[in-house]
């Protein structure tokens, strides 16, 4: 082996430990770096030197190592478990949060002011006029009563469509938030692939890049495929998001004519598009379509369950189930305006049909009017009769077939009617339901469906954790360990130092002490 030879892999070896130190040194200076990965040198064999050849094989001396590469320790099967229940967990985060503030709007945590509270109000208003239907205070009362019911379901049916209002600003926010991180994603895969073109390393681009994929499958289920030149591309639902380097812009379209709510959209279009506008291909189709049962697999991502959430409509009772089928709010929406249009209905009929006399001896008058009259009996639409909220306007009260002050059979018939099942009070199995098993029935599937999305987001939230903590026990930084590497690579160096000064030592003993060769 020549004395330059030996210089050449003295030298490797120096560079590679420098390169192992320098490497380290990154690590622990990052060890706190959101989603950094930490990073390791692969050295391998330079050149080998054949000196011989036998029966048993070549005698080849090695010339040095070289720096393979500076890899990230990272799994990417980790990578994609944490993303999918990343996904999952944040769809059911939403479902519960919208649970929970729907309760809230009806009054059923901690409120002194609840739905049913008013419901039962008016059944015990009926109860007084049973006992006292002469008594100009149990006639007002009972007005009162019902304009108060009117008003509660009102602020009901507001609070339920400003909050689906809220959700609509959220997937807005949402898909200006998706746009951005696929915009930045495309802007690393340039600097990737122009630096690792260029013989040098982009670990820390990388480490940026995923951690906004990370970020990305919170919102959208995602699927990542890198290409050989060190890019990704993007699957979201099916559809290309990021392909070729090329973003996939997401735009706005308005879901249903005469609503402001809106749903993705693929279109390069700042301005939301029209609900009749055939162009644009929807990034999720038809969600009452789809199997959303829990547990199912198309739970998935933060922007399809804030449209679930939300819906497409308001619900009323008249409203076709496959109109609000899987949408939360709207669900609710229909079954409250049922329960109103229900116990309307049942009031009217029993208090202004048939023959039934006001104490002026005039024919009853409905106890609720629509404010608008070509619509039905909806939240919204109704009223207390202006006639019985006037001055006096007890006396318009009908509670007789007779016109005497004394008959109750009109508030019994009614009270009988109340405690039995009611034709329109009805769920998705068929079952019936009376007037105040009805409203449990609500607040039932409410509570119910509250439950369901809190255990599958302690339970998908809990996966992602773990999925995360063996990721980061693979990738994440350990100064212990760190350390340890670094006292491997500066023994290395002072071996490769060691070594160049022998040679060095060799070469001066050749050149300066042995003479002039030939005397």
């Amino acid at each position: 082996m020549s004395s330059m030879s030996s210089y050449s892999i003295g030298v490797s070896g120096l560079r590679n430990a420098q390169s192992g130190l320098s490497t380290t040194g990154h690590n622990m200076a990052n060890s706190g770096a959101a989603g950094y990965t930490r990073q390791g040198n692969i050295q391998q064999d330079f050149l080998y030197r054949t000196h011989s050849e036998s029966k048993v094989g070549l005698l080849q001396v090695g010339m040095g190592t070289d720096l393979s590469e500076i890899r990230q320790i990272r799994n990417k099967f980790f990578d994609a478990d944490y993303r999918a229940e990343a996904s999952t967990s944040n769809y059911y985060a939403v479902r519960y949060t919208t649970g929970q503030e729907v309760q809230n709007i009806l009054g059923e945590l901690e409120s002194s002011y609840a739905a049913q509270d008013v419901v039962n109000n008016i059944w015990e208003a009926l109860n007084e006029l049973s006992i006292y239907p002469e008594g100009i205070e149990t006639r007002g009362s009972f007005i009162e009563t019902c304009k108060t019911f009117v008003n509660k379901m009102q602020d009901i049916q507001d609070g339920l469509y400003n909050y689906q209002m809220n959700l609509n600003g959220q997937i807005k926010t949402t898909v200006d938030d998706i746009n951005k991180i696929v915009k930045d994603i495309a802007e690393l895969n340039d600097k990737i692939v122009y630096h690792e073109m260029n013989g040098d390393h982009a670990n820390d681009f990388r480490d940026s890049r995923n951690l906004l994929l990370d970020k990305l499958s919170s919102y959208l289920d995602i699927t990542v495929k890198e290409s050989a030149n060190g890019s990704v591309n993007i699957i979201a639902h099916g559809h290309e998001l990021l392909a070729h380097n090329a973003a996939n812009t997401l735009g706005l379209k308005y879901s249903a004519a005469g609503y402001a709510f809106v749903e993705p959209v693929f279109s390069k279009s700042e301005d939301i598009l029209s609900a009749d506008d055939d162009s644009a291909i929807s990034l999720f189709g038809d969600l009452t379509k789809e199997n959303l049962n829990g547990g199912s697999q198309n739970c998935c991502g933060l922007l399809k369950s804030l449209l679930v959430s939300r819906g497409n409509t308001i619900g009323k009772y008249d409203t076709p189930e496959s109109e609000v089928n899987n949408y939360l709010i709207p669900n609710v929406q229909k079954k409250f305006d049922n329960l109103v249009n229900g116990i309307v209905t049942l009031i009217n009929d029993a208090f202004s049909s048939g023959n039934t006399v006001d104490l002026l001896g005039e024919h009853g008058v409905p106890v609720f009017t629509k404010t608008v009259d070509d619509k039905g009996y909806t939240t919204s639409n109704i009223q207390v009769n202006p006639i019985l909220d006037s001055a006096e306007g007890y006396n318009h009260l009908a509670l007789s077939p007779s016109g005497q002050i004394g008959d109750t059979s009109v508030i019994l018939d009614t009270m009988k009617k109340w405690e039995n099942n009611i034709d329109s009070f009805t769920d998705e199995q068929g079952n019936l339901y009376s007037v105040n098993n009805y409203y449990r029935s609500i607040i039932d599937d409410i509570a119910v469906e509250v439950h369901e999305a809190g255990t599958y987001y302690d339970e998908h939230n809990g996966l992602m954790t773990y999925v995360d903590n063996k990721r980061q026990t693979l990738s994440g930084v350990s100064i212990d360990e760190e350390l340890s590497y670094m006292l491997k690579y500066q023994y290395a160096y002072q071996a490769a130092s060691k070594f160049i000064n022998i040679i060095d030592s060799m070469v001066d003993k050749v050149v300066n002490n042995m003479g002039v060769v030939g005397r």
